[in-house]
């Protein structure tokens, strides 16, 4: 019987390096805060900002790899979005389905799927750059056409659109130019990761930041 324990919790999925499925849920239903911060942090630092450490730091770096960081801050946004909204897609297709499936129709009262999603792709990056919160990070940016010109051409074709270069010098985001300092924009997208951790380090458990924070992450040791 033990042997056969030890068997399913090595198979268990995996949310970040040191957090199973049932770490995470044990810590939704303890509500530990601090835990559930810890977990974030280590879960996107690991697959995300550690990457991109990387690459930046990376020996021959002088010219390349702008394209991977850029398309990783892109993940990134979408997602931290999706925290502050408490949605675990930002696609309208996939909520539908989700709103329909078993897991919803069993999951807690607060952390249910309800209609109507009027969530996109396109509104989560334009609620993202439009949040006061956000936009002393990332000052100027026009969120329609970071959508547009950045994340849709790294998404689908793995370039940047309209003229707009990703460049290590100069302005994080200089329109005129039509550049974006891809090294200093993930440095801000850090900071930024940073100062949402710390409002739900300094915010109540029912307070809406966390139970938007919740529900997301309940949703992803479903969707995992």
């Amino acid at each position: 019987m033990a042997t056969m324990e030890k068997s399913v919790q090595a198979w268990e999925v995996k949310l970040a390096r040191n957090w199973s499925k049932s770490r995470v849920l044990d810590c939704l239903e303890k509500a530990q805060k601090a835990e559930l911060v810890r977990f974030m942090n280590e879960r996107y630092s690991e697959r995300f900002f550690d990457p991109i450490r990387c690459l930046r730091s990376a020996s021959g770096n002088s010219q390349g790899y702008g394209f991977a960081i850029m398309a990783l801050c892109c993940l990134l946004i979408e997602t931290l979005e999706c925290y502050r909204k408490g949605l675990p897609s930002s696609n309208g297709g996939e909520l539908g389905e989700l709103e329909k499936s078993p897991d919803n129709q069993d999951a807690p009262a607060d952390y249910q799927l309800v209609r109507p999603f009027n969530e996109t792709s396109t509104s989560v990056f334009l609620a993202f750059f439009n949040d006061d919160l956000h936009k002393k990070y990332f000052p100027d940016v026009k969120g329609i056409d970071f959508y547009h010109k950045i994340r849709c051409g790294l998404l689908h074709q793995a370039q940047t659109k309209g003229k707009w270069r990703l460049v290590r010098t100069g302005k994080f985001w200089d329109a005129d130019r039509m550049s974006i300092n891809r090294d200093e924009f993930s440095e801000r997208l850090r900071e930024c990761f940073d100062g949402y951790l710390r409002q739900l380090d300094e915010c109540a458990w029912d307070d809406p930041v966390w139970k938007s924070a919740r529900k997301k992450i309940w949703w992803l040791t479903r969707t995992s």
